[in-house]
């Protein structure tokens, strides 16, 4: 048996939803769209048409079910004795592995699937141990100024790194500042406040394992990655930890604070959809959507915000404050205005995947991690 994600995990993974989503969509709706048809019959009193089409649609869609199982469970045994190339092992496996846990990521971490993503840092495409020894190779020129990038929704690690017209922030920041780059990859259809969480816990590792004592680090979100960051600084105050102390700088890029208008669109329209039976169907597939993008319609960042609600079933907007670390400096990038108590930046000319790498923000990012910071909370090392 092997816990690594393979190529026929993800072909399991797609007959498995074929038979769940595709072909339960086609045949939810075939059977409203036939009750209706066949409601004239059933006003002069024949339901023989009727019983004979469902005994056929039920037969066929039965054996088209059964079908797509067994070959799913074929696909799932096959990986599970080795067969299949890894997922990792091409930059086109892992981005469509990060877009399969943005969307159904909750899913995968529940069902045990070896496509879940784990929260880790990462360097040239592979998971780096936060152990002082991983460290040490992986960072031998470290700094203590720890600047740290984190994806957003359906993205990973290597989303930093996409060709623009100036050099990547990583490079950017190699060059013209003194503090290291941290990249890390997590899953992204997990909640918001659970990603927040194992941040939390993976920065308070680093900062104790680093090669060198860290003195400032910079968080940068792109999308859900601010709200994330924002969960993190959240949990880590209330924990009492220590990494959030050192924290200098906090910048969002493009993050849906006040939620995302796309995943405020799908709550509307799995609503609207669930109106008529003929179209209930076509809601239910959107109702199937992960726990962080639910958590995008309003910008979630606290378990307390969605703990024992049906958030699928929720339109009010009910917030919960997270306070700011009073001793950072906060900076958001955006196409329009945002929160006024913090340094904000407009790009609207930019699409919200050029944040990624623009040489706007990168001249940005370069002028903020070199700008002296606010005084930092004595620690007593």
């Amino acid at each position: 048996m092997t816990s690594t994600a393979r190529t026929t995990d993800v072909a399991a993974l797609a007959l498995e939803y074929g038979d769940r989503v595709v072909l339960g969509t086609v045949r939810d709706v075939h059977t409203a769209v036939a009750h209706r048809v066949f409601g004239a019959t059933r006003i002069v009193g024949s339901r023989v048409p009727e019983a004979i089409h469902d005994a056929v649609a039920g037969t066929v869609y039965g054996s088209l079910s059964r079908a797509l199982r067994a070959s799913g469970t074929a696909a799932r045994s096959m990986a599970a004795h080795g067969v299949g190339a890894p997922v990792d092992g091409s930059r086109v496996g892992r981005q469509v592995r990060s877009a399969v846990n943005g969307l159904v990521g909750d899913e995968l971490r529940l069902m045990g699937d070896p496509q879940a993503i784990t929260m880790s840092l990462r360097r040239d495409g592979t998971d780096i141990a936060a152990t002082p020894w991983k460290l040490r190779q992986a960072y031998p020129d470290a700094t203590g100024h720890l600047v740290v990038l984190v994806h957003g929704l359906c993205e990973n690690d290597e989303s930093w790194l996409r060709r623009g017209p100036s050099a990547t922030y990583a490079e950017r920041i190699a060059a013209d500042t003194e503090a290291t780059t941290v990249l890390l990859r997590y899953n992204t259809g997990l909640d918001v406040s659970e990603n927040g969480q194992h941040l939390d816990e993976l920065l308070e590792q680093v900062v104790a394992n680093w090669p060198i004592a860290v003195h400032r680090i910079t968080l940068v979100g792109h999308s859900m990655g601010g709200l994330v960051v924002r969960a993190a600084t959240n949990r880590a105050t209330v924990a009492g930890h220590l990494w959030p102390h050192r924290v200098g700088d906090v910048v969002c890029l493009g993050t849906p604070h006040a939620g995302a208008n796309l995943e405020k669109a799908a709550h509307l329209g799995s609503r609207v959809l669930g109106f008529w039976p003929r179209s209930t169907p076509f809601g239910t597939i959107l109702d199937s959507r992960s726990a962080g993008i639910v958590d995008l319609r309003h910008g979630y960042i606290s378990a307390d915000e969605w703990e024992g609600q049906d958030l699928t079933a929720r339109w009010g907007l009910d917030r919960i404050a997270a306070a700011p670390l009073p001793h950072a400096e906060y900076h958001f990038v955006a196409a329009g205005p945002v929160a006024p108590a913090a340094r904000s930046e407009y790009l609207p000319s930019a699409h919200h995947f050029a944040l990624l790498n623009h040489p706007r923000v990168g001249d940005w990012l370069v002028a903020w991690i070199n700008a002296k910071p606010r005084q930092v909370r004595s620690l007593g090392s």
